[in-house]
């Protein structure tokens, strides 16, 4: 995944609140789904999501209340920087010991917001 992509997975609020309750201390997903309220399937959506971006890792195996196996998981990102700079977003991510970063035109990314300078040129015409 690149930084982009990783970056808009922390934007999500479930996203972001798993990898700031599991940074200290390794969850599972009934105790992740219970602290954030929200369906159980919904928390597993968003564990393989960050699993997938290596944002997140198994990190041990714990026997549930039913004395069934559950998977512990852990943040794994490090940092992330977002920088914006003359039009221009970079985002840097390090997680799970790796590297990554990009640099995305907001004129060229739909999902953000867009900046254009043709756009405020006509703004202050029209004050």
């Amino acid at each position: 995944m690149n930084a982009m992509d990783s970056f808009k997975l922390m934007l999500d609020e479930h996203s972001s609140e798993i990898l700031s309750m599991t940074e200290v201390q390794a969850m599972n997903a009934t105790e992740i789904s219970e602290a954030l309220g929200i369906p159980i399937a919904a928390c597993y959506r968003r564990i393989r999501l960050l699993k997938q971006a290596g944002m997140i890792r198994e990190e041990d195996k714990a026997v549930s209340i039913g004395g069934k196996s559950v998977a512990m998981y852990r943040s794994t990102v490090e940092s992330a920087e977002v920088v914006l700079q003359d039009g221009r977003l970079r985002v840097f991510v390090k997680a799970n010991g790796e590297s990554s970063s990009e640099t995305v035109d907001l004129e060229d990314e739909p999902s953000f917001l867009h900046w254009s300078a043709q756009g405020q040129e006509m703004s202050r015409k029209t004050r």
